[in-house]
């Protein structure tokens, strides 16, 4: 008689909003504790020719069965990013990759999304970019996940997403990829001074259920690209308050909007980008962006 073997239960670290690992961990499949998230994953593998890898998942996944993707998943527990990105690779679709060879495109902290049918991720998704020209090798691959994969064009995944046959939460991929990198060499560093419009505590104006943790507001007499006065992130005061001076120490790009948000410091002390993506996700969650130095 055969035995069957136990499933192997996957176990995922938590994390607070600012990437803080609690020291709690998370079984797969059950439902996340409110204001807590979970590491996950996007891998995209680029060629010289300027295509991406783009695999289809089988017909046994529980979600999306042959929808097609680029290579993901979540990092369980241990791992770093970096380290649960190439075994995923690995698993998904065969390659072996270097660690070194892996560049962070942006980080997003998700939520729930109306968007995607009012789906609750909970996480904290690592987009990563490596650059490959070798073979395919799906048969190395050490899991069934992928049904088969193959190297498409921009215009070939724009098809696909319009199909519906890509994975709907992928669609940063056309604001994101090729896009300039924006230089705020001239922003960053500047003394500014302002006026807070939505203090910390009070109510967003259109979304009620949205709560500024902190101060938000403009820059007097600067106009940025949507015709409005510069919109800024202050930190450094844990009560409202009604204007600001302070430096500029970074400014968080939108890839999918015209408003680029400038981060100031009243007292000029440099904030991590952990506490400033923490700290601004209530907002930024529904947003794709970058945070630049």
């Amino acid at each position: 008689m055969m035995i069957e073997e136990e499933p192997v239960m996957e176990k995922w670290d938590l994390y607070t909003k600012y990437r803080e690992k609690t020291g709690k961990e998370h079984i797969r499949g059950e439902e996340l504790p409110e204001g807590f998230y979970h590491l996950v994953v996007h891998v995209w593998i680029r060629n010289s020719k300027g295509e991406y890898l783009i695999s289809q998942r089988s017909a046994s996944r529980p979600t999306f069965p042959l929808m097609w993707e680029c290579v993901g998943g979540s990092v369980i527990k241990g791992e770093s990013s970096i380290e649960g990105a190439v075994r995923e690779v690995k698993e998904e679709v065969g390659l072996d990759l270097e660690q070194e060879a892996g560049r962070l495109l942006f980080t997003k902290i998700r939520g729930k999304y109306d968007k995607f049918g009012g789906k609750k991720f909970n996480d904290i998704a690592d987009v990563w970019l490596f650059d490959y020209d070798g073979e395919l090798q799906l048969e190395a691959a050490t899991t069934d996940e992928v049904a088969e994969c193959k190297w498409m064009t921009v215009s070939e995944i724009k098809k696909l997403y319009e199909e519906k046959k890509l994975v709907q939460t992928l669609d940063y991929f056309f604001c994101v990829m090729g896009a300039d990198e924006p230089d705020y060499s001239d922003i960053i560093g500047k003394t500014v001074k302002g006026t807070v419009d939505r203090p910390l505590g009070t109510a967003h104006p259109k979304h009620p259920e949205m709560i500024y943790p902190i101060n938000y507001g403009y820059v007097e007499g600067v106009f940025a690209r949507d015709g409005d006065e510069q919109d800024v992130y202050v930190f450094g005061a844990d009560e409202p308050i009604k204007h600001f001076e302070g430096k500029v120490i970074a400014v968080w790009h939108r890839f999918d909007d015209v408003e680029d948000k400038w981060i100031v410091s009243l007292d000029g002390e440099d904030i991590t980008d952990e506490k400033i993506l923490g700290d601004t996700s209530f907002q930024e969650q529904f947003f794709y962006g970058k945070l630049y130095r």
